[in-house]
């Protein structure tokens, strides 16, 4: 079995793209050097006249003619074979783009037009580009904000030296265009080297890698936004799992005592507790709620401790039917009423109420809490006790500074409990 032999030989060219190659430069070199042979010939052929007489003289000049018309195909010859041979010198073969004056390349931009104008430029005006382009420094740069193009090279005027031209554009339905090419100068008549399809690589690797970048610095905030929301949810749910044993513990001793003392009553609180319990604890977890259905929680609840305290508790609500659908977190209300019950009239033996109101204020819903009973003498209304400060570690978390929970002594008695919420704020 012979063995196979791998060949590190330099790519062969095809034949055809190396005469079309030799045909451009040759009608290349022949566009600049052709009125330059002219004046040459003209010149030389008046000094052979001047010298030479007779038949000699005409042999010479039609010789020397012909040998000025076909020096740029000799010299555009030699060219052509010496770049051929660092072509493949450099593994490179022939084709169209290599070879032609006017190359181009198109991407698409994730992001709006100005982000993407703004991150063009930013990636092209770098020391990255100019060393991509096989500069020293930065390169040669100016860019148009508001016609959306970028035109960088080696050096100016660009019409002269030449350079590449990135334009951006928005179409409808398919994001941000953005074309990479080469504009026409007067390396346009020069032998092509394939400097114009490597600048326009280079320019269109650049871009992409700085929108590469962008668009992972983008989803890595993403992710960590999203990883800042789960540990918000995880804390609310914390904080909001307090409440719920907290408020049944008491229900229940509360139960407990009416069994004891009042058969009757602990029968139509037991029914007032499951049907709260149908309707509360499928949400109770939940993040977010409405003005309306925790009022319907805090008037059930009242509803039971009313059955609990007889008629040492009266309680009213004072909300409007338009604002029942404005958002509110879960289980604030109901924490603000237990406290008023807990540390404000169970501890006082004269009859007590407790009045409920929301309203509209500078565009920030306003939720009150008022009660005549004992005042601000327990340490748990001013703020320390587990209720209170479970609201605000949660007004904390979903709202920032936004939200306030203001505690304060009523007036002739008692104690006004206002949450201030915020209505844009999307934590409730």
């Amino acid at each position: 079995m012979s063995a196979i032999a791998f060949s590190t030989a330099p790519p062969c060219h095809d034949p055809r793209l190396v005469r079309a190659y030799l045909k451009q430069t040759v009608l290349r070199l022949y566009g600049v050097m052709l009125p330059i042979l002219a004046i040459v010939m003209g010149l030389m052929l008046l000094l052979l006249m001047h010298l030479l007489k007779g038949s000699t003289a005409g042999w010479l000049q039609l010789a020397y003619g012909a040998f000025m018309l076909l020096l740029p195909a000799i010299c555009a010859r030699t060219m052509v074979h010496q770049q051929l041979r660092k072509f493949s010198e450099e593994g490179v073969a022939l084709s169209e783009e290599l070879v032609a004056a006017r190359v181009s390349r198109e991407l698409v931009s994730p992001f709006d037009i100005f982000t993407s104008f703004d991150l063009c430029a930013e990636a092209l005006s770098g020391l990255g580009t100019g060393q991509a382009l096989g500069l020293t420094g930065p390169p040669a740069f100016a860019h148009d904000p508001f016609k959306r193009i970028i035109v960088l090279g080696r050096q100016r005027p660009f019409c002269l030296f030449g350079a590449t031209q990135v334009r951006l554009w928005a179409e409808p339905g398919q994001g941000v265009r953005i074309h990479v090419g080469r504009i026409l100068s007067v390396q346009c008549l020069c032998m092509q080297t394939g400097s114009a399809l490597r600048a326009v690589e280079a320019v269109t690797a650049q871009l992409q890698a700085s929108l590469a970048w962008r668009l992972r610095a983008q989803d890595a905030v993403l992710r960590e936004q999203a990883a800042e929301r789960e540990a918000l949810q995880a804390r609310l749910s914390a904080l909001q799992a307090q409440v719920e044993p907290h408020f049944l513990f008491n229900t229940l001793a509360n139960l407990k005592y009416l069994v004891r003392t009042d058969t009757p009553a602990a029968l139509e609180m037991l029914d007032h507790l499951i049907g709260y319990l149908q309707n509360a604890l499928p949400d109770m977890r939940s993040v977010s709620s409405t003005l309306g259905r925790e009022i319907d929680l805090a008037r059930d609840y009242l509803a039971l401790m009313q059955i609990r305290m007889g008629q040492r508790l009266s309680y009213s609500i004072d909300v409007q039917d338009d604002l029942r659908a404005l958002p509110m977190p879960p289980a604030m209300l109901l924490s603000l009423v237990e406290n008023a019950l807990r540390h404000g009239l169970q501890g006082v033996p004269q009859p007590g109420s407790v009045r409920l109101a929301a309203a509209l204020r500078a565009g920030m819903l306003e939720v009150a809490v008022h009660d005549d009973g004992a005042g601000l003498a327990g340490s748990a209304a001013h703020g320390h006790g587990l209720g209170l400060s479970n609201i605000h570690a949660r007004l904390a978390l979903l709202y920032g500074g936004a939200a306030i929970l203001e505690v304060a002594q009523a007036s002739p008695g008692g104690v006004t409990a206002i949450l201030r919420l915020p209505l844009s704020a999307g934590g409730a």
